[in-house]
């Protein structure tokens, strides 16, 4: 399945495109956003959002992954995916531009991308983590219903070694409860 774009009442959240690559490096190449995130290279450079952009869009042709970019105003303002799919489950990731955290973004696209997921894709679990010390996101989480999972220890690339992430988790059947 090739899902071009969602709608919501403020954003519009598509899949990425070449022309996007610039407004990418601009909101993503800040330590304050970054340094929140998992695997992204800083400084964030076009070859980076090039390669992104290119990976993006060959992994969703083979459903692997679901990256998109957030909107609102015709103004890129984040981005957010599903990725990791293992046995109806999948991974959630995302990140807003400093100047737009605090306005509910995160959490309207949240949403979106979770009932693309569960209605879609037929997923019955979708997972989150976040870095300790994120209150923004944790409050993203709990709003969209997630609840505690687990501890874990991941690789950041950004500061080249294992740190401690709580992971969140989202059930299907709660939804409908």
């Amino acid at each position: 399945m090739l899902m071009k774009e969602i709608r919501t009442e403020r954003l519009l959240i598509k899949t990425p495109e070449i022309d996007d690559k610039f407004e990418l490096t601009q909101l993503i190449n800040d330590k304050d956003v970054i340094k929140w995130l998992s695997e992204i290279p800083f400084p964030y450079t076009l070859s980076h959002a090039e390669e992104f952009i290119e990976r993006s869009r060959e992994r969703v042709l083979k459903q692997e992954s679901y990256n998109f970019m957030i909107f609102q105003d015709k103004k890129m303002i984040g981005g957010i995916g599903l990725s990791e799919f293992n046995n109806k489950s999948c991974q959630v990731g995302y990140w807003l531009g400093k100047k737009y955290w605090g306005n509910g973004f995160a959490t309207e696209a949240l949403k979106s991308i979770l009932d693309f997921g569960f209605d879609q894709l037929n997923l019955e679990k979708i997972y989150a983590a976040y870095k300790i010390g994120n209150e923004g996101s944790i409050r993203v989480l709990n709003k969209s219903g997630f609840e505690y999972s687990r501890k874990k220890y991941e690789y950041d690339s950004v500061l080249n070694e294992e740190v401690f992430l709580t992971e969140m988790i989202l059930r299907k059947e709660e939804l409908s409860t």
